[in-house]
């Protein structure tokens, strides 16, 4: 019954796909799109799509934790999507990418936003950013900032990941909580605002220098391969961490949160989708491939720290020659 369901579903979900005719929106943000238009068993979908490459990809022994540890995952995502359609318009009409906000970590992001102590934080962050933007400061490194507020590993990475899960002008999870008409405490309003404007900081930042960019918000162990959107590794790493917290073994923490960078990297691959339930051969694009190793790393660091291969030349080559085999070399990681 749930498989008819979920295949159900994606029929519906290719028709509106091959309904789109604009490049530029073909290449929009294909997963949330498609977890976009399932509404209820959005769940459901989501896991059967992350899950489905654990199956391809993990040892017999391993398929069933990993599924597990996504189901795991999607309930720490804490995920929302608000969809808006022009009534005006025909339903074989373009989907527009415009049309939606989405927002993860949502209770956490609104618990952040409610807390006196996150405006001290987001005033420190964004004062010693703009001092480095005008070049009073050497530069910082936000991580070590955010956890001389936040203590702890785990506390630090849920920060980083919930308040600044969309460092585009765009800015999703905040025009989610607009949408949402979410109403906070006496802090958030404020907070929201202030989290606005440092996003905004960020952006002068990367506009300056996307190599200074880089070397704010990624270690220097790894920062020279990895492209700008810092979601790409800071989600992977709050996802994998929180997973062993709730008492996941270490390496199904960290395959669940590769699992869901493969996934988005893989379903994004092709413009008309087919890669939702398959895997393309092989990947040659160097800025996909960067998401990868963003997401690679991420995961990794939430559970082990800096012990693992960090070579992007590795991982790119081994992709250019097989998706397959580059999957289980980084499982073997």
């Amino acid at each position: 019954m749930k498989i008819t369901l979920f295949l159900s579903l994606l029929v519906f979900c290719s028709s509106l796909f091959a309904a789109e005719n604009n490049s530029a929106l073909r290449r929009s943000n294909g997963l949330l799109k498609f977890i976009a238009v399932l509404e209820g068993p959005r769940d459901f979908a989501l896991a059967t799509v992350i899950g489905n490459r654990c199956g391809r990809y993990m040892a017999p022994e391993g398929k069933a934790p990993c599924k597990a540890s996504v189901k795991k995952m999607i309930e720490v995502l804490d995920y929302d999507i608000i969809v808006s359609y022009d009534k005006n318009k025909k339903v074989d009409e373009t989907w527009n990418p415009r049309s939606f906000v989405f927002v993860a970590f949502k209770t956490n992001l609104i618990t952040l936003l409610s807390n006196q102590k996150t405006a001290i934080y987001l005033n420190d962050l964004n004062q010693r950013l703009y001092a480095y933007l005008i070049g009073e400061k050497s530069q910082p490194n936000v991580w070590d900032i955010t956890k001389l507020h936040y203590k702890t590993d785990y506390l630090t990475a849920m920060a980083m990941a919930t308040l600044f899960q969309d460092t585009s002008m765009m800015k999703l999870h905040l025009a989610y909580l607009q949408r949402a008409n979410t109403q906070g405490n006496i802090n958030f309003q404020s907070n929201k605002e202030l989290l606005s404007r440092v996003i905004d900081t960020i952006n002068l930042i990367l506009d300056s220098s996307e190599a200074n960019y880089r070397g704010l918000f990624y270690p220097k162990e790894i920062q020279a391969d990895l492209n700008r959107n810092i979601y790409h590794f800071y989600v992977p790493l709050f996802l994998s961490k929180s997973l062993e917290r709730e008492g996941i073994e270490r390496k199904y923490a960290y395959a669940a949160a590769l699992m869901l960078t493969l996934s988005y990297e893989f379903i994004t691959s092709a413009n008309d989708y087919r890669f939702i339930l398959k895997d393309p051969e092989r990947i040659e694009g160097v800025h996909k491939l960067k998401d990868i190793f963003g997401g690679y790393c991420g995961s990794n660091i939430g559970v082990r720290g800096m012990k693992f291969n960090k070579s992007f030349e590795v991982i790119r080559a081994s992709f250019g020659r097989s998706t397959q085999d580059a999957v289980e070399l980084l499982l073997k990681h």
